[in-house]
């Protein structure tokens, strides 16, 4: 009412209260407020009213400017207005009552009845609570909403980061649809997952490197000390016999020619293997450093093979050997033809120092596809054990020890093959047949040999 009076009283002062033209808008402002108004001039003539009937409202200000004072209660009094409180107890309700003067001196009567101000007052708090519990609820759903949109790209980085620290590093960020802070801050957390997966990459390959090196050491380490000690041993018997019978010549503990003969015989079979041993560790050693250059020329492998069966003539005779050649004739090779005759000739001693039943040693050629020509070198000893056909090619290994003891062997002659072999890059093997023993090799034809092949 307070407001609703000062509302009047600035149309009033602004000439804006009184005439038809202001009628429907009062109306309207004091329907707004819930209002009964009506405005009179000094001598009681209507000049303003509300949709209520103005003789009504009259008689009403007269009642109430007339009622006994007990009904009444001033809530608010100034020199303009006074507000108060009028109980009706034959309706058991009461009114909100506000009477003062305009501006322009008319008297001005305002009225509300509290009853329905306080159900309106109710259902509009009861309507705001609602509004507010609404709002609440609302602004809790809309704010877990953009809580969760604005945090997910961020638990999503925390994920990441967890993934990464567990080595991990297929987890990547993907940015949002409208580009932010948190999309560059995850691209940073991608790129340091792909530096990081590079560089434990690198240091994991460093690592095997590393191991690799060491194991490499470690193997090479045990190659020389197994090399030292199997060279020591091989050379302690020789020297031995050489030392003991040198001394027994220079004793003179044998006084006839026969027996210094035998002395020296010994002495010089001694030193001779002692020599073979050598050259063939110098050969074997330059083919495992890479040292040995290959001089591939045409040349006639048959007639290679009689030349080392020539010089070993006198050893087949003492072993009582029949050796024969199967299909001879001319073949060239296109190799380096030092390295094929150590081959030959190791393959030849191995097979007289080993041969045995029978006697038989044979040479035989097999034409292979591509131009090549398997070379086989039989003797009729006995079959090598399962166990020792792989280990045959080592260094030092003796499948029969004492029998290599026995004619001087060192074990280093096949393991010269295999390395000739490997730096050829060429076939080679050993098989157990039903008779003996077939060591075999290959080499690649002369491109003008023309000779039917085998398949």
């Amino acid at each position: 009412m307070r407001e609703l009076y000062k509302l009047v009283s600035s149309k009033c002062e602004n000439g804006q209260l009184y005439g038809k033209e202001y009628e429907l808008e009062n109306i309207a402002l004091f329907d707004r407020h819930s209002v009964s108004v009506i405005v009179t001039a000094p001598d009681g003539e209507s000049l303003i009213a509300s949709n209520v009937d103005p003789t009504i409202l009259s008689e009403q200000l007269n009642y109430t400017l007339l009622s006994d004072d007990e009904n009444n209660q001033v809530l608010e009094s100034n020199d303009n207005y006074r507000i108060i409180r009028q109980q009706i107890p034959s309706i058991d309700d009461s009114f909100l009552i506000l009477f003062g003067v305009m501006p322009d001196n008319n008297l001005i009567f305002m009225k509300a009845n509290t009853s329905s101000m306080e159900n309106v007052a109710g259902i509009t708090n009861k309507f705001l609570f609602w509004m507010v519990v609404l709002d609440s609820v609302v602004a809790v759903l809309i704010g877990r909403y953009f809580i969760a949109k604005f945090t997910k790209p961020l638990f999503s980085l925390i994920n990441i980061t967890k993934r990464i620290s567990n080595f991990d590093f297929d987890a990547t960020y993907h940015p949002q649809a409208i580009y932010n802070e948190m999309d560059d801050l995850g691209e940073h957390v991608n790129e340091m997952s792909t530096t990081l997966k590079r560089a434990i990459e690198q240091l994991q390959l460093a690592n095997e490197n590393l191991k690799h090196d060491l194991e490499l050491k470690e193997e090479t380490e045990n190659m020389r000390k197994e090399f030292v000690s199997n060279v020591s041993h091989e050379l302690k018997t020789p020297i031995a016999l050489i030392q003991g019978y040198a001394e027994g010549l220079q004793e003179g503990i044998m006084d006839d020619e026969v027996s210094r003969q035998i002395y020296l015989d010994i002495i010089i079979d001694e030193a001779n293997k002692m020599n073979r041993l050598v050259r063939e560790m110098l050969v074997l050693n330059q083919l495992e450093a890479g040292q040995m250059n290959i001089d591939a020329v045409d040349f006639d492998l048959t007639e290679m093979i009689d030349s080392v069966i020539e010089s070993n003539r006198i050893n087949l005779e003492a072993n009582n050997v029949t050796y024969s050649f199967i299909n001879k004739e001319a073949c060239y090779v296109h190799a380096d033809e030092f390295l094929v005759e150590q081959i030959v000739t190791n393959f030849v001693s191995n097979a007289i120092h080993y041969v045995l039943n029978e006697n038989i040693i044979t040479v035989r050629y097999d034409f292979m596809r591509k131009g090549k020509v398997r070379i086989s070198v039989f003797n009729s000893g006995n079959n090598i054990a399962k166990k020792d056909i792989k280990r045959i090619w080592e260094k030092f290994y003796k499948a029969d020890k004492a029998r290599s003891r026995e004619y001087g062997g060192s074990g280093i002659g096949l393991s010269v093959v295999k390395a000739i072999m490997e730096l050829l890059h060429e076939k080679y093997g050993v098989e157990n047949l039903s008779n003996g023993v077939e060591f075999w090799f290959e080499l690649s034809l002369a491109k003008d040999t023309k000779i039917k092949e085998n398949s």
